[in-house]
């Protein structure tokens, strides 16, 4: 297959293969720190898990990445991307001790407690956002301009399933140590582990090797810039209203896949498993993190060639019309099997739009805008999880069970197709000049 190939060539490259160490390693952390999260905060018996909890945790994950991130691209221009590869995981394994001292020191964490707690997540996400817009910008110093779109096609992948493998790992640890609370500190120090590999490697390029090419240093940064960026980016795709309507089903559908992982943290806490066997019910829930893991893969590796002999409309509809499918049936019988199979299927459509976006944006933004029409993107993918978790907050029961709203999904993604169909195109364009 093309990906396979494309790999396989990249990977003779000696920067190349050393920077994809560093994301591996540093998304393989972030998977067992996931595992933490999940597990602590909701499998534990001594908590209690709702909708509104799920909804929080959610949004301290991912609103720093949406907050963030597009001042980081403007201070990532001033600083020195090797050293943010070395100093961001290390910044991290300062916050989880501070996470670890606080839950392990304090026992059951008062209301303050728990606000640091969350104030140290938030700081933790925040800081990976500067770490992985490091790992991107520094990309085209470890790869020729003509591998350059391989390597995108191929690093998410690979970062997606190092952090999958990391949550993994995180949960067999979590069971064969005794459950959430008895190994909250070993499971953090397994992350902490792999972040201070991934510094330590990252450490092995030069200053200067990663960019930025010019010296900005004593420069003041322009802060206020992302802020026209996203205005001047909204302006853009107005414009290019086929991109825009990628953009905007890649976020609707997210928020279809956002609703349904929240049903399944709750029905895995209390429905599936037995509330007093957080173990179990980790165990089950990592099935479905399996299940997104192989259709992330699968997707990666099919979707290019589906494209390549049909259309990006067909390919696009298709996807959304089976995870429809295998959503409504999950809805009419809501057993554990059918979850796993609603996890694949919505997995794999919603990277299959994702790749189809990507595509269809690189073919119609002019490349003056890129780079704001993506800092969009990041913040429509993000708040479209977040959203699905607050839906949930709204419309889920605390045992997760709810037929008719596993059903709205499932129509939710038929209206997709529909819209689909009717305005994107059969093949990208070409790149326009302005």
């Amino acid at each position: 297959m093309r990906v396979l190939i494309d790999l396989r060539r990249l990977l003779r490259g000696a920067a190349f293969r050393r920077l994809l160490g560093v994301r591996l390693l540093a998304h393989g952390a972030d998977g067992a720190f996931q595992v933490i999260l999940t597990a602590y905060l909701f499998f534990s018996p001594e908590r209690q898990t709702t909708p509104a909890a799920i909804a929080a945790v959610t949004a301290a994950t991912l609103l720093p990445f949406s907050l963030v991130g597009p001042f980081a691209g403007v201070l990532l221009d001033r600083w020195s991307r090797r050293n943010v590869l070395v100093g961001a995981p290390l910044v991290r394994v300062l916050l989880v001790a501070a996470i670890g001292w606080l839950v392990l020191g304090t026992g059951d964490l008062p209301a303050a407690g728990n606000a640091i707690l969350f104030v140290l997540v938030v700081a933790g996400f925040a800081v990976n956002r500067f770490l992985l817009s490091a790992l991107s910008a520094a990309l085209p110093h470890t790869v020729s301009a003509a591998d350059l779109l391989s390597a995108n096609s191929v690093v998410p992948t690979a970062g997606t399933m190092a952090f999958a493998l990391g949550l993994g790992l995180g949960g067999v640890w979590q069971g064969v140590l005794g459950g959430p609370d008895e190994a909250v500190g070993d499971t953090l120090a397994l992350a902490a582990a792999l972040w201070v590999l991934s510094a330590l490697l990252a450490a092995r390029f030069a200053r200067t090797a990663l960019g930025p090419d010019h010296d900005h240093r004593g420069r003041p940064a322009d802060l206020d810039g992302p802020v026209r960026g996203l205005v001047e980016g909204l302006r853009h795709l107005r414009s290019r209203p086929q991109a825009a309507a990628a953009l905007m089903l890649v976020g609707a559908q997210r928020m279809v896949g956002g609703l349904v992982l929240v049903a399944a943290i709750l029905l895995y806490r209390s429905t599936f498993a037995d509330p007093d066997d957080p173990t179990g019910a980790l165990a089950g829930l990592g099935l479905t993190v399996v299940a997104a893991a192989i259709a992330i893969t699968l997707s990666a590796l099919l979707i290019p060639t589906v494209v390549a002999h049909s259309s990006m409309r067909a390919a696009m509809v298709a996807v959304l019309l089976f995870a429809a499918v295998v959503q409504s049936a999950f809805a009419a019988m809501s057993t554990e099997a059918l979850l796993v199979a609603a996890a694949f299927a919505l997995n794999f459509s919603g990277h299959s739009l994702k790749i189809c976006a990507d595509t269809l944006v690189q073919h119609q933004i002019s490349d003056d805008h890129r780079g704001r029409v993506f800092s969009v993107y990041d913040l429509v993918f993000n708040v479209g999880l977040v959203s699905a978790a607050v839906l949930g907050a709204l419309a889920l029961p605390v045992d997760g069970t709810s037929p008719p709203t596993m059903a709205a999904a499932a129509v939710a993604l038929v209206a997709l197709a529909v819209i689909a169909a009717r305005v994107l195109p059969r093949r990208p364009v070409a790149a326009p000049t302005s």
